[in-house]
């Protein structure tokens, strides 16, 4: 067998144990393969060129990789090259048998320049997962004493040339909030109402009842927005007293006499926004003012006797003020609101008994908005 043969079998023994066995043979033979110590492993092949010229600049390269302290050099010898029975690559990505496992690899040459006494080093970067060319630049010097001197900034300067794959982040949770230009939506709920007869210091009657609408909110910014609303809502005034079941006197009943009403209401309110994670808490103040819908319906009871009057206010407005608070959920947000409302005029129903009275409102609603358009456009 000669030597040509023993040299062809040893390397391809070689591959076999580094395709088998690469953990053995690493610490076999001392290699670095793939990441050492967190930094990537740059294989460093031996350069061409005039022979003491090319091992100080490869030394040179060594000292530098290691010091850009993010990679780890791994020097090659011209045995290894050998051994694997190929060309000192330069202007050519190394072969895997050289570089097993490392993710990048440097080759070189020193060469003499156009000028007399004027020689340069050319350096090649590769990526090794694809031998991909990643960058190649070269320095001219006339003195070696200059040109290793230099060494430390080429080398940093091809190695900038890698982009790193960034890893992939955790998945982070759903945004905090994203405030849209306008939501849109609805509440429903109940309203606590006392209703204030002229002169009256405190309320005669009171009643619980319906409240609810839709609105159209536009934000000026991330903390003020213009909110407006459309409510339907209903008053039911009851006045209690006893009255004579008949003209002589004799035997009293308890007697409800009931004023119903519906209304719109149009508030308009002025909100300040204020987020903490998926929550959001609103103050609002703003004014309202409202029309009547139909006439009032009258009834006495238990007797049963039914009427309607007209009703309407000298000024039909008033002034309101709350809190709304706001999770996220889903495509939009679910919404809760506390507000007070009083008006400023009197209502007066034209039964003939010169009937009026101011509301104050407590109203308690839920409701869902939707957001459309981002705020940053």
């Amino acid at each position: 067998m000669n030597k040509k043969s023993i040299k062809s079998w040893f390397a391809f023994f070689s591959l076999s144990l580094m395709v088998l066995f690469p953990g053995l043979l690493s610490a076999q033979s001392g290699a670095i393969t793939g990441d050492y110590d967190g930094r990537a492993v740059v294989s460093i092949v031996p350069f061409i060129g005039e022979e003491e010229a090319a091992k100080t600049f490869y030394q040179a390269v060594v000292h530098a990789v290691n010091d850009l302290q993010k990679y780890r050099a791994r020097e090659l010898s011209a045995e290894d090259v050998s051994a694997a029975e190929v060309r000192i690559p330069t202007n050519m990505p190394p072969v895997r048998e050289l570089t097993p496992g490392d993710r990048y690899s440097l080759t070189g040459g020193v060469y003499p320049g156009n000028n007399d006494n004027e020689y340069y080093i050319q350096l090649w970067l590769w990526d090794m997962s694809g031998s991909n060319m990643i960058y190649t630049d070269d320095l001219v010097y006339q003195n070696i004493d200059e040109g290793l001197e230099t060494v430390p900034g080429l080398v940093e300067w091809l190695f900038s040339h890698i982009i790193e794959k960034q890893e992939e982040a955790e998945p982070v949770a759903e945004e905090i909030w994203e405030d849209k230009r306008m939501n849109m939506g609805f509440r429903s709920g109940v309203s606590q109402r006392w209703y204030t007869a002229p002169g009256e210091i405190a309320a005669g009657a009171h009643a619980l009842v319906y409240e609810g609408g839709i609105f159209a909110a536009i934000f000026l910014n991330p903390l003020l927005s213009i909110q407006a609303e459309i409510n339907v809502t209903l008053d039911n005034l009851v006045f209690r007293g006893l009255s004579r079941t008949s003209e002589e006197g004799y035997g009293t009943v308890l007697t409800n006499m009931k004023y119903s009403s519906n209304s719109l209401m149009f508030p308009l309110l002025f909100k300040g926004n204020f987020k903490y994670g998926n929550f959001r808490f609103a103050p609002f103040a703003g004014i309202y003012a409202f029309l009547p819908l139909g006439k009032t319906s009258y009834r006495i009871y238990p007797a049963g006797t039914t009427d309607s009057f007209s009703w309407s206010a000298r000024l039909p407005l008033g002034v309101t003020a709350g809190l709304e608070t706001a999770i996220k959920a889903g495509p939009g947000m679910i919404l809760a609101d506390i507000r007070y409302a009083g008006d400023f005029g009197t209502i007066n129903i034209d039964d003939g008994e010169d009937t009026a009275y101011k509301r104050g409102m407590i109203s308690f609603t839920l409701g869902y908005g939707f957001g459309f358009i981002n705020l940053k456009k």
